[in-house]
């Protein structure tokens, strides 16, 4: 059954319409029920239900073609509203074509139509060729998502089994979205703090919407600096940035808007926020308003906003935990679009020298070049023993919309006049860091290419590239959608987000099933080292081609250096969910399988929830044809878990797992009340008042407590108070007071047990901490000396750090020998599994939150039962 065939079982006749831009014709068929939300058109256009809009995607017609890379080494390249201007496998009528890895062609399609559903946008490609191996044919789904500010990658394709037959792409384009409000085109969305000489830059939130429930059943969208992204489900008026879902409401009246887009965050009573007025009539003469309060919460990868209260019947307000309030990074660092740390301190202190029409250019990177700059330049121009100043020394690393890294030197000297204004220009320069691999990869170079380009000198700016592999990253995804029955949110998705366990800083080492050893080469000195969706923290002497994401290797017992390392697959595909509570990833091309010349070693991680079992650790399970197969009990998978609060008892209890947490035992508190600061200044707030919701949130490691309590704050003397209660070794607190609500944090190892970690663990936030010194991918060579590390107890290490056994000391002292031998090896045995329940108890009252990227990515791979298949995939799309 094909995907039209899934939609719309029926066909009407044939209609023919005129479009607002002209008198164009053009075919439309709708659904059996005629559900305005459902239809195709053979056109490059379409006229969207809600507003009117005509979305026109003739403009991506090219004669280069749009091309996307796959997994297992596939190309594939197709054409928006045309075919390709070159032959495929022979055919010059393709309009999609697969390259694989052994050069073959394959036509995916030669005509596509575009297909509409609750405000999904795609071109469907048919009449492509026989899938070998089977009776289907090929076929592709390319999905048109909104972005404002566009990547520098477009299109990504969906992770596929290897003999699929059906791909999806995810292309991003303006031209999928509704027009952009004039006042936001373009913005830079930052603020600058004088207090603190920071500007804080929050435009990389705007790649995704978010949502949240209001704790009665509907729910909000929002986006931040720009319009929320029209998409499945999202709907939104052009100019709202918080929407809010009247889920049962007719499709015209369901997105309204409570919050028009904003360009840029503002600093008010010392709080960095944005505050968004909506046109919309909320009571009399008075309009809706959404305040949306940014934290700085630096340990969290995949902070979200959430829901806090509503003010004086018409304000609505919001608190967003993210990294990007934060103005504690160490300077010369950047979070980029997609939340890795860019580093580059370790390239500061170096006076650096370009040359270029006989003039000589001096720089350095974060820092002063020294001589003959002057004390405050970041760069200078030298000419006869004369310098002239090209910008003042800046360590704010920024970001551009691309993702590039780069420093921007500003107010330097004197430039020429600009023309017309009277006015001088004053020097400045940019210097772009771009990555260059001497590993190969993405933005593959070599020795001679390294390092800084004058690219340009022109309009008194200077710009410079400097070649680096501390620019790259790596861009598989670590979160999918996933279909499930029944979603809060009325969306039929969720979200699985395993970001909270890439680590920046360690590798996780596997447990090896004992009834393993023995088998495809494993001995009890075998070690094998992960990370998540990343290539492995690079480790002195561990050999493994950089990049890589796995690796085994044999430990010397003596020296406890790793020996014979062999790459189990590199981080090439991105996460694929099965269904809400499991998922899996594949590392794949690593090195040549010891048994099948032709075949290279791959690995594969299940992870599953299980609530009690923090953030558990990988575990291998089985090794079959050159591919080793790891488990991975986790609760950073599970979903956030309404739990319930006994306010007579002040208790929150979780009756899945049977553990409760009294407020009023509670180390930080006195019988359940604790002092807070407020703008009016201390007070002290009951823990117990009343109106509360406790939701679970084991990705980050915390417990959101939502109440209110007595104030003189709003008209009805009421203050909204959010509670994160984050499981921390340290004990300590924050408060945030904004529009009448309380953002109090606590860390406290009081929550631990009730979230499942364990008190001698460290929490999940611990590998979140920005690093202070760059992260190279080159790995030393293996005739570099190995100095094993000494062992305290791996009891307050993070798991990722768990090495099992390392530690061996040999001293010998003049002409007396003696040996002092002390061998630690730490076996660890997490609680056995228990069994993972699939379903969790949620009310419409619940607080529940998903992040949402405009691609389509979970569901693509999703039958209605949520379950991952390998092939026919074509009524996967719902």
């Amino acid at each position: 059954m094909t995907f039209l065939d899934y939609i719309m079982p029926v066909r009407l006749s044939p209609m023919w319409c005129l479009l607002l831009l002209g008198c164009i014709q053009f075919k439309v068929n709708y659904a059996a029920d005629t559900n305005p939300l459902i239809f195709s058109t053979n056109e490059c256009f379409l006229t969207e239900p809600v507003y009117g809009h005509v979305f026109n995607f003739s403009a991506l017609q090219t004669d280069f073609a749009h091309w996307a890379n796959g997994d297992y080494g596939d190309t594939f390249e197709f054409n928006i509203c045309g075919n390709l201007k070159r032959s495929c496998h022979g055919r010059s009528d393709a309009a999609a074509c697969l390259k694989k890895s052994d050069n073959t062609e394959y036509v995916l399609g030669t005509k596509h139509q575009l297909e509409y559903h609750n405000g999904k946008m795609y071109f469907t490609f048919s009449n492509g060729e026989k899938c070998p191996n089977t009776n289907d044919v090929y076929t592709l789904h390319v999905f048109m998502g909104c972005d404002y500010t566009l990547d520098k990658n477009q299109s990504r394709v969906t992770s596929y089994a290897k003999n699929s037959c059906s791909f999806y792409i995810t292309f991003e384009t303006p031209l999928a979205c509704l027009p952009e409000p004039e006042n936001t085109k373009g913005n830079n969305c930052s603020v600058y703090d004088p207090k603190n000489n920071h500007v804080f830059d929050l435009m990389p939130l705007s790649d995704t919407n978010y949502r949240t429930i209001n704790r009665k059943g509907d729910l909000f969208i929002l986006n931040i600096c720009k319009p929320v992204l029209y998409g499945e489900n999202a709907m939104c008026p052009p100019d709202s940035s918080v929407c809010f879902e009247k889920v049962n409401a007719n499709y015209k009246e369901k997105f309204i808007n409570y919050g028009t887009a904003q360009p840029n965050p503002i600093i008010e009573n010392g709080n960095l926020i944005m505050r968004l007025p909506s046109a919309e009539p909320c009571k009399g003469s008075t309009n809706y308003t959404s305040v949306i309060t940014f934290t700085c919460d630096g340990d969290f990868m995949n902070g979200h906003p959430e829901f806090t209260g509503l003010v004086d019947d018409c304000v609505y307000t919001f608190s967003f935990p993210t990294q990007y309030a934060c103005n504690e990074l160490p300077a010369c660092t950047a979070v980029t679009h997609d939340k890795e740390i860019i580093d580059m301190s370790s390239l500061k202190d170096t006076k650096l020298e370009l040359k270029r029409d006989n003039q000589t250019y001096v720089f350095a990177i974060c820092s002063t070049p020294g001589e003959p700059c002057m004390e405050n330049d970041g760069a200078c121009l030298q000419v006869n023993n004369q310098a002239t100043s090209l910008g003042k020394i800046s360590t704010h690393l920024s970001i551009d919309k691309t993702g590039t890294p780069y420093l921007l030197y500003e107010n330097g000297a004197k430039c020429e006049m600009t023309a017309g204004t009277g006015a001088s220009t004053k020097w400045s320069t940019r210097i772009e860091f771009v990555c260059a691999n001497r590993t190969g990869g993405s933005g593959s170079g070599n020795d001679s290419n390294f390092g800084p380009k004058i690219i340009e000198n022109s309009k008194c700016s200077l710009l410079i590239h400097y070649q680096t592999e501390l620019a790259c990253r790596e861009l598989i995804n670590c979160k999918t959608k996933v279909y499930v029955e029944h979603s809060e949110d009325g969306t039929g998705m969720d979200v699985i987000d395993l970001t909270p366990l890439i680590s920046n800083s360690e590798n996780y080492e596997a447990e090896i099933d004992a009834v393993l050893i023995g088998q495809q080469g494993l001995t009890k000195s075998t070690k094998i080292f992960l990370n998540v969706c990343r290539p492995l923290v690079p480790k002195y002497a561990l050999g493994c081609p950089g990049g890589s994401a796995a690796c085994m290797a044999n430990i010397d017992k003596v020296s406890g250096k790793p020996e014979e390392e062999k790459s189990l697959g590199f981080p090439l595909a991105s996460l694929v969910g099965t269904n809400r509570t499991s998922a899996e990833l594949r590392y794949l091309l690593g090195a040549q399988c010891p048994t099948d010349a032709k075949s290279q070693l791959s690995s594969k991680i299940e992870f599953t929830c299980q609530m009690r079992a923090g953030r558990g650790v990988p575990k291998l399970r089985a090794v079959a044809d050159c591919h080793y197969q790891f488990t991975w009990a986790t609760n950073v998978i599970c979903p956030p878990h309404m739990c319930s609060f006994n306010e007579d008892t002040c208790e929150i209890m979780n009756d899945e797992l049977n553990v409760r947490y009294n407020l009023k035992k509670a180390s930080f508190a006195n019988g359940g009340k604790t002092k807070v600061n407020s703008n009016s200044g201390e007070f002290t707030l009951d823990l117990c008042d009343s109106h509360h919701k406790a939701v679970t949130d084991y990705s980050q490691g915390l417990v959101n407590l939502f109440f209110t309590t007595k104030g003189s704050c709003d008209s009805y003397g009421i203050i909204n108070v959010q509670m994160r209660l984050i499981c921390s070794s340290i004990t300590n607190s924050s408060t945030s007071f904004s529009e009448c609500n309380l953002l109090y944090i606590q860390k406290t190892p009081d929550i631990c047990d009730f979230l499942g970690i364990k008190l001698n663990e460290p929490s999940v936030t611990t590998t979140r901490t920005p690093p202070t010194s760059a992260t190279s991918t080159h790995v030393p060579s293996k005739s570099t000396t190995w100095y094993p590390t000494e062992s305290s107890g791996d009891a307050n290490k993070h798991p990722a750090e768990r090495t099992g056994s390392i530690g061996a000391i040999l001293a010998a002292i003049l002409s007396v020998t003696f040996l002092v031998a002390c061998l630690g090896m730490f076996a660890f045995s997490p609680e056995r599994r228990n069994m993972v329940r699939r379903l969790f108890n949620r009310t419409s009252s619940a607080v529940r939150y998903s992040r949402v990227n405009n691609s389509e990515e979970g569901n693509l791979l999703l039958n209605p039962n949520g379950e991952f298949t390998e092939s026919d995939d074509d009524d996967m799309l719902l």
